[in-house]
């Protein structure tokens, strides 16, 4: 189980000790934060299976990163914005392909919602796969 955690520690009551403010899992692609304002624990999962491939590589060529991230509390935030991002950049590029594809224009005359649906399918995975190597694996 690769977990980080940060350096910045603060007194929980409930535990009788100092824990990290942060921690990441990348196992369970999970970011716990201790909030020392309000004394609780929150947890953020993340259940896109770009991120969790994205930690998983960051965790094995740049681990180095991932525990600057997590010291600095950014963890969150930059997880979110890849995560926006990435999804952003599959939509984008599925449009694209919708627009100019003659294939799927020929189905959308045709009111094909079968072959509209197993084309955008096909472009999706298409997106993901030239996509996941220029943001996910970095």
């Amino acid at each position: 189980m690769s977990r980080y955690t940060s350096e910045q520690t603060a007194y929980s009551p409930l535990k009788k000790k100092y824990v990290p403010l942060w921690r990441l899992d990348t196992n369970t692609v999970t970011v716990t934060h201790f909030n020392s304002d309000t004394l609780a624990v929150e947890s953020k999962i993340y259940s896109t299976d770009f991120i969790r491939y994205h930690l998983h590589y960051s965790d094995s060529k740049c681990p180095d990163r991932l525990r600057r991230l997590v010291n600095e509390g950014r963890i969150v935030q930059y997880l979110d914005d890849m995560e926006r991002k990435v999804s952003e950049a599959i939509s984008r590029q599925v449009e694209l392909w919708k627009q100019t594809d003659s294939c799927y224009q020929r189905a959308v005359l045709s009111g094909d919602a079968e072959k509209m649906l197993g084309l955008e399918n096909c472009f999706i995975s298409m997106a993901r796969e030239s996509i996941f190597e220029c943001m996910i694996y970095i």
